[in-house]
């Protein structure tokens, strides 16, 4: 992968990094999601393709934010519907595979899975000293998102949008972090996987933006690009 560097920012400088969380630490239990759907709708879903597609999906719902488009409610119905799409349902059954899928998720959180290898990264980077946070657009549950997840006690604050009445990409919610982490912007780095959500909103607020890019589908960027989080232990070794 090729990352173009933002050389105005030392990262041997870098004391805090924030996350964002679903699509970058945390993911949709698609094994979950997949019984889910085929017990309620008969509908069998391709597991395989599900990461990629929640990928596909946000960069949809990203693609969107740019523009001005659309209400929050209105952003989950295109994000799940061009996933479902990916994953195998038919558009005569879209409609309500989402529907049903919109049900679910008011119910309970179904951001709750990681990759094993993340707590390691995040370990790491903790016993380099680093102060770790999160930065999430969300409903009021994403600590009990990371909970579920097992990752919860290696971060040392979560700033939730429902929480704090302000989104990315407005800097002011990326301020907060860095008070809360007791920085300066310049010494923070924000990881996202949402380039006009993530990026342009830590760039406007003085951080480091690095974009986690799995898939290489963000190849003309102007940013730092990681296709896998521990990367980041070379970006700030």
């Amino acid at each position: 992968m090729n990352n173009v560097v933002d050389s105005l920012t030392p990262h041997q400088d870098i004391k805090a990094i924030f996350f964002d969380a679903g699509g970058t630490l945390i993911h949709l239990d698609s094994a979950y999601v997949c019984r889910f759907i085929k017990k309620e709708l008969n509908i069998e879903l391709s597991a395989d393709r599900f990461r990629r597609a929640q990928f596909l999906a946000m960069s949809r719902v990203a693609e969107l934010v740019a523009a001005g488009a659309g209400s929050t409610e209105k952003l989950k119905r295109d994000f799940y519907s061009t996933l479902l799409l990916e994953v195998g349902v038919e558009k005569a059954h879209l409609s309500g595979a989402v529907e049903c899928i919109l049900k679910l998720a008011q119910g309970e959180m179904l951001w709750r899975a990681t990759d094993e290898a993340n707590a390691e990264t995040l370990a790491a980077l903790k016993a380099r000293g680093l102060l770790l946070g999160v930065i999430s657009n969300s409903d009021g549950r994403i600590e009990s998102a990371f909970q579920q997840a097992g990752l919860a006690s290696y971060f040392d604050f979560f700033i939730d949008s429902f929480r704090v009445g302000v989104e990315k990409p407005d800097p002011r919610i990326f301020h907060l972090a860095v008070e809360r982490a007791g920085v300066m912007p310049d010494q923070a780095a924000h990881v996202g996987d949402l380039y006009w959500v993530d990026v342009v909103g830590a760039r406007k607020a003085g951080l480091l933006p690095i974009l986690y890019d799995p898939y290489d589908l963000n190849r003309d960027v102007d940013c730092l690009r990681i296709g896998t989080i521990d990367e980041l232990l070379k970006l700030v070794g």
